[in-house]
């Protein structure tokens, strides 16, 4: 295909869900306050004598259920009061950014605005109160942006992992990235299948040290950050542009399907329609690659694999299904003449034949 348009950028993924307070939202900048002053006054009025917290133990209870941080912060209350203290401290907050509003985060705005001028879905997955969510939405003006916003009280709801499955079901793709500072959130992405993007606040503990697909120093980094996919695609329709036919084959839950329609255009790289792209079944007996084709391998940790099959949330029967075709699905791939080997264990990241693009 000497002569084609080569690919075209754009963003490679369908949708990006985001956690609220400490992501998208300057927390600190009301939380400690507005709670130091309610419970002052509480514990005024109910004349108990006991240290208030001060502003790092505030912002610790920022993306836990705010009941569960209370019962943790207030476990020398007995569970009325607690009750009570998480009442007045919410009464107080609402009503500060009901007057007040409150600022976003450096970079959201600029970031937000970028990804939905490529029309990128935008959904919010936050640990919080269906009030809160809606005064973040329009006093905060995140729905200028933010298409769909899941909370605990959302129906259905358990969990952030229950909020990101319920946004992917109405975005209709499972092509998203999950961006938030703790490690909930990272835990709540990888049991949907999907890779995190780690933004931590710097207010010390475990939530500055997160495994995650990509650690950022700020939001600003995000668009950039998922483009890195789009490099490792470009780079890969340079490496199989010469051939008659690409051939796709990939391990169980590795991403090949994902591959093959991004490389139609449905994600980030649209290659010149003469050259035909097919996916080739690992799954049913020996497989043949004709001569002119470049076969490309796609492949991943299999921790990775296992994470995202768990991510399905259909019961066994992904995990089931991994287990019975893992083993001969390598053996098949091992057997094959690969032209290039797409390692999609880190889905922002992939590598060709193990190194980054452009190493």
């Amino acid at each position: 295909i000497v002569g084609s348009p080569g690919p075209v950028i754009g963003f490679p993924f369908d949708a990006v869900l985001f956690d609220l307070d400490g992501t998208l939202v300057a927390t600190d900048g009301f939380w400690p306050d507005v709670a130091r002053s309610a419970t002052l006054r509480f514990f005024g009025e109910r004349g108990i004598t006991r240290e208030v917290p001060g502003a790092p133990e505030w912002m610790r209870m920022v993306g836990l259920p705010i009941d569960q941080a209370f019962d943790l912060t207030f476990a020398d209350l007995d569970a009325a009061t607690r009750a009570d203290l998480l009442a007045a401290c919410m009464e107080e907050e609402h009503a500060q950014l009901a007057r007040d509003g409150a600022a976003l985060l450096p970079g959201v705005a600029e970031t937000l605005t970028d990804l939905a001028e490529q029309d990128v879905r935008l959904g919010i997955a936050s640990n919080c109160a269906p009030e809160y969510l809606e005064l973040m939405l329009h006093r905060a003006g995140l729905a200028r942006w933010i298409e769909e916003g899941r909370c605990l009280a959302s129906p259905g709801v358990r969990d952030k992992a229950d909020m990101i499955e319920d946004l992917l079901h109405t975005f209709g793709t499972r092509s998203a990235v999950m961006v938030g500072d703790r490690p909930g959130d990272r835990d709540a992405a990888w049991e949907n299948g999907l890779p995190h993007v780690h933004i931590p606040r710097g207010y010390g503990g475990a939530e500055d040290d997160v495994e995650a697909e990509a650690v950022l120093a700020g939001m600003e980094q995000l668009v950039p950050a998922c483009l890195r996919r789009e490099t490792a695609l470009d780079a890969l329709f340079q490496r199989v542009e010469g051939a008659d036919q690409v051939l796709v084959a990939g391990l169980p839950f590795a991403g090949a399907s994902q591959l093959i329609a991004d490389l139609h255009g449905g994600g980030t790289v649209l290659v010149d329609p003469v050259l035909p792209i097919h996916e080739l079944p690992l799954d049913d007996g020996d497989v043949a690659v004709p001569e002119g084709s470049a076969l490309v391998a796609v492949v991943a940790d299999e921790a990775v694999l296992e994470r995202r099959a768990r991510g399905q949330r259909v019961g066994l029967g992904p995990l089931e299904r991994l287990s019975e075709t893992l083993g001969a699905a390598r053996k098949r791939l091992a057997r094959l003449p690969v032209a290039v080997t797409l390692d999609n264990s880190n889905a922002l990241a992939p590598l060709l034949d193990g190194r980054t693009p452009g190493e």
